[in-house]
């Protein structure tokens, strides 16, 4: 399954290793996966979302629940193994000129698409052509930027040219670019852009088919028989839309969802005591943060940052909200990565420098408000998504903890793609989210960068920090990957001293599934990583 790019939590982003250059050992099309077992085939999975997808063709969306599905219907030119590492997908070998800046990928030949059609060069190039077309709506836009050109060589072969070094393509790009079917697109990047059709039934060469998708309520995926790499054990994947967490563990508990990405931290007790299910704890590659549009005034302000900052009691957010299952949070750099900078340590919450710093950003307290530079007492909406109840509580604990500030705080909740519209326009105060499905092979830039501001980007808290931004080139550029790390691990330490976003934690996660339901690996980038590899193992729901 295709680990596509640094997805948007809703519910819930890939360090270049040095064997570019070497070929991968060349697969054949009808091969099936080591180990397959035919005996193992059959029966349907159900999971759960609280999000209902936006659109499902890669790179126009950049939240969780659209991805999940892209990820089951596409393939790249390569994907990653458990640990990140880079390995053949629609690629089966690659190699590197250096002194061309060039990458020549050999195509697997047999590979048809779901509707029967050949999967060749020309679709890698089209591909490749809408992802960079300067009226493309890819948010992502950022990971193409040193691509110069995509040519074929001949069907089966592609060259990829660079206009310079970029020691992140192979796990920033050609592991999270889909290739898409240039026979469904007519109408080139008007049809990528806008065509509503061809967004709701993607035709992919992936382990799974799209089947159906009833809005709002689910969306339905079946084994792709052809796929190269063998089919999937699961005949069918049903995604359910469920109002919230506490629904989704209802259902897990009836047997009516048969696995839950992330268990409400309150849910563990009651699930782990049903001899039916099964708990299994992962770590994923996750930053929670409090946002803004820093474009604007108050957020524009240091100062006013750090006031809130130091205002936000986030040890209760991981004690009391995730009962421990998170780790207070310093900045966006995950403690399991070698980017981060163990020695930058959380602001505590303390409600005296809060007011301080609140201070020197030019607000006083009057009769028990935070009177502003205009006269008027500080308000702001804090906004999060539908259905994310430890969010809510969150928005709850910001209402409380800034109100003894003075601070007249409204939580508001949105539906998912409401809140996405608002996100993305820059029209929210402030808001709980977070940024997830990265590993070892983070990079940030498409987040962070000033260049990355909407709509070719998501740098939706518009960050505009030179010092970030020679950060992040310098990541991109430096080849030595030690060298790399530390870069990170300055950016750490100066996003933390500038309070950049407020950063909260990175959770603990714990998946909850039917105690049949065999096989499951977890990477730090998903929660399903190995989906096509699931199983039932009892006979009985392989029927």
């Amino acid at each position: 399954m295709t680990n596509f790019k640094k997805k948007l939590a809703a519910t819930s982003l890939a360090a270049v290793i040095g064997f570019a250059g070497l070929p991968f050992l060349t697969g054949t099309a009808d091969a099936a996966r080591p180990g397959f077992d035919s005996k193992k085939v059959g029966g349907k999975v159900v999971l759960t979302t609280f999000a209902d997808a936006v659109r499902l063709i890669p790179y126009t969306t950049s939240d969780s629940a659209s991805s999940r599905i892209q990820g089951m219907i596409f393939d790249a030119l390569l994907t990653v193994d458990i640990k990140g590492n880079p390995i053949p997908s629609l690629a089966t070998s690659y190699s590197y000129d250096k002194s061309k800046l060039t990458y020549t990928f050999k195509l697997r030949k047999g590979v048809k698409f779901h509707d029967g059609k050949l999967m060749t060069a020309d679709d890698v190039v089209f591909s490749y052509q809408m992802y960079t077309d300067p009226k493309t709506i890819n948010s992502y836009v950022k990971d193409f930027e040193t691509i110069k050109q995509v040519k074929k060589v001949d069907t089966y072969t592609v060259q990829i040219i660079l206009k310079e070094k970029d020691p992140l393509i192979l796990t920033n790009t050609f592991v999270n670019a889909a290739i898409l079917p240039k026979h469904q697109f007519k109408n080139g990047i008007k049809d990528y852009n806008t065509n509503n059709y061809i967004h709701r039934h993607p035709i992919g060469t992936g382990a799974f088919k799209f089947k159906e998708w009833k809005s709002d309520e689910r969306i339905v995926v079946t084994a792709n028989k052809d796929y190269w790499d063998g089919r999937p054990y699961m005949d069918q994947v049903i995604t359910e839309v469920l109002p919230d967490a506490n629904v989704e563990t209802i259902n897990l508990l009836k047997g009516d969802v048969d696995f839950v990405e992330a268990l409400n931290p309150q849910s563990l007790s009651q699930v782990s005591k049903n001899k039916n299910l099964k708990i299994q704890p992962y770590s994923i590659g996750r930053f929670d943060y409090v946002g803004f549009n820093e474009s604007k005034a108050p957020w524009n302000n240091e100062n006013f940052r750090k006031g809130l900052a130091y205002g936000l009691d986030r040890q209760s957010m991981v004690s009391k909200l995730y009962l421990g299952k998170a780790t207070l949070a310093s900045g966006p750099m995950h403690p399991l990565i070698p980017q981060n900078n163990p020695s930058v340590k959380p602001l505590p919450f303390d409600l005296k420098k809060a007011a301080e710093y609140l201070e020197k950003a030019g607000y006083h307290k009057k009769d028990g408000k935070l009177i502003g530079p205009d006269g008027k007492q500080l308000t702001l909406e804090f906004a999060y998504n539908n259905g994310n109840t430890i969010r809510q509580k969150a928005a709850l604990l910001a209402q409380q903890n800034w109100g003894k500030l003075g601070i007249k705080v409204t939580p508001r909740s949105y539906e998912w793609s409401i809140f996405l519209d608002k996100y993305k326009e820059g029209k929210l105060d402030c808001f709980i989210l977070g940024w997830s499905g990265y590993d070892a092979n983070v990079e940030h830039s498409g987040f962070f960068h000033s260049t990355a501001m909407p709509p070719q980007g998501n740098n939706n808290n518009r960050i505009n920090d030179p010092q970030i931004d020679k950060y992040l080139d310098d990541y991109k550029s430096e080849e030595d990957r030690s060298k790399r790390i530390k870069i990170y691990q300055a950016m750490h330490k100066y996003m933390a001293d500038h309070e950049t976003l407020i950063w909260t934690y990175h959770p603990k996660s714990n998946a909850g599934m039917d105690k049949d339901l065999k096989n499951v690996k977890i990477s730090m980038s998903t929660a399903f990583f190995n989906l096509q590899d699931w199983y039932w193992g009892v006979a009985s729901k392989r029927k």
